[in-house]
């Protein structure tokens, strides 16, 4: 009798993983994984990197027609103190770190009137700020999905 229930368990806890792994996999077709030596994130595949650079921290920018994406890793990185006072603010954790995401219609870029950014505080004053400049909402979407792929790497001993 216990062989019979412990095989009943084992299929239906198969079945569930068979259920949950299809669910998971479309987030990541198509898309990118973007590694440097402090962390990584994920974009859609169409997106391409410019030579964008910072001068006293690492700043990458990546870009399709509907979305410019940036980010800025080092002491200046924007924590939103030039932002307008109607932005929209979310505190949440991203990757276990304390995150907070701002939403507004502002048009920092011009021809996108969209804008969107999280700000991660780190130790030793650093942080990561990544901005995206969104033709509409459905890119600021989009953004959000980007910025909850962020993972930091484990420091090393």
């Amino acid at each position: 009798m216990r062989v019979v229930i412990m095989r009943v368990v084992i299929m239906i806890f198969i079945s569930g993983v068979a259920v949950l792994l299809p669910a998971a996999a479309p987030f990541q077709v198509g898309w990118k994984k973007i590694e440097n030596s402090s962390f990584s994130f994920s974009v859609p595949s169409s997106f391409r990197k410019t030579k964008e650079r910072g001068i006293d921290s690492f700043v990458e920018e990546y870009v399709t027609e509907r979305i410019n994406l940036s980010f800025d890793y080092g002491m200046h990185s924007n924590n939103f103190g030039d932002w307008p006072k109607d932005t929209k603010f979310e505190d949440l954790k991203v990757n276990g770190k304390d995150a907070r995401i701002g939403v507004v219609k502002h048009e920092f870029h011009k021809g996108f009137p969209y804008s969107t950014q999280i700000h991660i505080k780190l130790d030793g004053g650093i942080a990561l700020s990544m901005f995206a400049a969104c033709k509409s909402e459905k890119e600021v979407a989009l953004a959000r999905e980007i910025f909850e792929t962020i993972s930091f790497n484990a420091k090393k001993a």
